[in-house]
């Protein structure tokens, strides 16, 4: 079992669909979400009258995602909504459905229909289904949600239905029409409805499909339970026939009086104006839009810079004739110099934790203002100023937190160990995700790292895919670093060697393998270090690694066990020390071991705190020696559920490295890490 965690599958080679190779000008359009999917939707029912797949298209493409929509006119679709459970996938697709059931359509009671909303149980929008009801706990698959609501729309006023997230294939029918196909469980989707609308009474009708595939992203299997569900928000967004839609106002590159950025209208004309106001910072600017609606900003002020220390956020307000547009932003630079970190211009040590977006208030995915702020708190206690939102966008409500309490915010997108890296649909899935999350989170001073992926194996294929979105990441944000964070088996054949002379003794044959032990310098040489700004590592000394060094060893021929291994490895890795081979930034994005909270045990007794405890200590002291070190999110501030953990008598299905247990308990090694924070923020 202590090797399953660390398999690597090699993503899967799949012919690349002709329909994939033309960019799409609107990132969001459903035909990117259609085209990839063409291939796969004709099978093996194709002769069976019962069984017909029904391929639809959406009336329109989905719409550019509107900013700042919390700051908006907005009616919430939150709270109980309706669900049907489609285990065999056919509520599109059976004729005894009239069609389906994203129809939703009356019927008399003399007509014959297999499917009702009616009668049925709730589920709570937002939210997963998964800790709603134990039926559906491991539940995989589709479940069609439904609601009804009311609306007046004004004349000459628009409205947009906006999701937050849902995981992880939705479909979306309005009073029967399909309108919006969107994929991606952890980015969010607007499309217009006001000439689908009603008078009165509408109703909404939701399939969402939990299941992803092996050219998905993220792929079928990951070490994350596959919550699923809408996750998150769901509103109704009206605004004028004309409006500011999006912008982006960041510090230019390397300056910290430089504004610049975009803004963009929708229904406007050419040439139409639109002000900007910066009360606090005296600013107060008009520009004019060009034939697309697109502005261009650039101009100086003088700004109190956001950091850690002083997490300015400043009322920006963008406005035209008929409509206004508010949202808080900060602004600071964020590079590097060398091996340095430097956000303005100042170098910061990241110290921080990593985080599923599990709650630390109950069971289930977090997803309001409340779970954030209890986030934000364990952060303060641990005198943490970095949190890694691992491996996927988290909610709006964490990152907004973020901005307004002084956290630095690693951001990731769900490309992890069997991506698909040579399907064109893969990349094309990765560049979509990554462009909503763009233009969600472009504004938050908080963010400072986008991470391209997570431990991925190396191959051609795979560096070809992370150029490509490089370059697609950059080309949309310059504002930000890009990261990685990389595979921590590049120095396990030299602490193997080291810890095995230590053992050696008598045996002769191994002469020829052991040679005098020297420091161990573990070296990372991933040719992604070229590509990323900062160096993530993931490494796991003193927990996976003894196991396979001891497996390692005994193959050889010797006569150890993995006690004595762990042992020597605890021991003695105060000694090494991690470097790389490109003269940047390296932050340790894991570290760490598993611990059952209010388990004790002696030195070598694993899942005890007192061994996470040893763990974190001797790992704090190694990265020590380690020169180009310029911060640390160790692996990781709750235990998460997560099905690949089938120890059930120590995790039972919980990955148990949290410095909090599942309730919310601290362990040993909480205390241990926020006393090495405080003392690191003291230097």
């Amino acid at each position: 079992m202590r090797r399953l965690f660390f398999v690597v599958i090699a993503g899967i080679a799949l012919t690349a669909l002709s329909a994939c190779d033309a960019e799409h000008q609107d990132y969001q359009s459903a035909a990117v979400n259609t085209v990839c999917e063409a291939a796969g939707v004709a099978g093996d029912h194709e002769d069976n009258p019962l069984f017909q797949p029904v391929v639809r298209v959406p009336a329109q493409p989905l719409a550019p995602l509107l900013g700042s929509v919390r700051n908006r006119k907005v009616t919430s679709l939150n709270g109980q909504w309706r669900y049907i459970v489609d285990q065999l996938g056919v509520g599109d697709a059976s004729p005894l459905l009239r069609g389906g059931v994203g129809e939703d359509a009356d019927y008399t009671s003399s007509e014959l229909l297999e499917y009702s909303f009616a009668g049925g149980d709730t589920l709570q929008v937002p939210g997963d289904w998964n800790s709603q009801h134990d039926a559906l706990f491991w539940y995989r698959g589709i479940v069609w949600y439904q609601r009804d609501f009311d609306y007046q729309l004004a004349q000459g006023r628009r409205l947009f239905l906006y999701f937050g997230g849902a995981n992880y294939a939705k479909d979306v029918y309005l009073n029967g029409t399909l309108i919006a196909r969107h994929k991606g469980g952890f980015t969010p989707f607007n499309t217009e409805i006001t000439s689908y609308l009603r008078a009165g009474s509408n109703s909404i009708v939701v399939k969402v499909d939990s299941q992803s595939g092996p050219a998905e992203v993220p792929t079928e299997y990951n070490d994350w339970l596959n919550y699923g569900g809408i996750t998150r928000d769901v509103m109704l967004v009206e605004t004028p026939s004309a409006f500011v839609g999006n912008f982006k106002l960041q510090l230019a590159r390397g300056s910290r009086e430089t504004l610049q950025g975009w803004v963009q209208l929708h229904g406007g004309t050419p040439g139409q104006a639109v002000r900007l106001r910066i009360p606090e910072a005296e600013v107060d600017k008009t520009f004019r839009v060009d034939a697309q609606g697109r502005a261009k900003i650039l101009f100086n002020a003088e700004l109190s810079l956001w950091s850690p220390q002083n997490p300015q956020l400043y009322d920006v307000e963008w406005s035209i004739e008929q409509d206004t547009l508010r949202d808080q932003v900060g602004f600071r630079t964020i590079e590097t110099d060398g091996k340095d970190i430097l956000l303005n211009g100042e170098p910061v040590f990241l110290r921080g934790i990593s985080l599923h977006e599990e709650s630390l208030l109950g069971p289930g995915r977090a997803h309001s203002e409340a779970h954030a702020q209890a986030v934000i708190d364990r952060l303060q206690d641990l005198n943490a100023n970095f949190v890694r939102l691992a491996h996927y966008p988290h909610n709006e409500h964490m990152v907004r937190a973020a901005d307004r309490a002084g956290i630095l915010v690693w951001a990731e997108l769900p490309v992890y160990h069997n991506i698909s890296f040579a399907n064109a649909c893969t990349l094309r899935s990765a560049k979509k995700q990554y462009s909503e999350l763009i233009a969600r989170d472009q504004n938050r001073a908080a963010v400072i790292l986008w991470s391209l992926g997570n431990e991925t194996p190396e191959s051609p294929a795979r560096d070809a895919f992370f150029e490509s979105m490089a370059e697609h990441v950059r080309g949309q944000d310059d504002t930000r670093l890009l990261t990685a964070a990389l595979l921590g088996f590049g120095g396990m054949e030299a602490v193997g060697k080291y810890i095995g002379t230590l053992i050696a003794g008598e045996h002769s044959k191994l002469v020829a393998f052991f040679t005098d032990p020297d420091p161990v310098t573990m070296t990372i040489d991933d040719p992604l270090g070229d590509l990323v700004d900062v160096i993530g590592y993931n490494e796991y000394l003193g927990w996976y690694m003894s196991g396979m060094i001891t497996d390692a060893l005994v193959e050889r021929g010797m006569d150890v066990t993995e006690a004595q291994v762990r042992e020597l490895m605890l021991t003695e890795m105060v000694k090494f020390t991690i470097e790389t081979d490109f003269g940047k930034p390296l932050v340790i994005s894991e570290f760490g071991a598993g611990a059952k909270q209010g388990l004790r045990g002696g030195p070598l007794d694993v899942w005890s705190e007192d061994y996470q405890a040893r763990v974190y200590q001797q790992q704090l002291k190694m990265l020590e020696n380690s020169e180009a070190l310029r911060g640390i999110s160790p692996w990781i501030l709750k235990d998460f559920r997560a099905p690949y953990r089938l120890n059930t008598d120590k995790q039972d299905y919980w990955n148990r490295k949290g410095l909090l247990s599942e309730q919310g308990r601290e362990k040993l090694a909480f205390k241990l890490l926020s006393d090495y924070y405080a003392e690191r923020k003291e230097r």
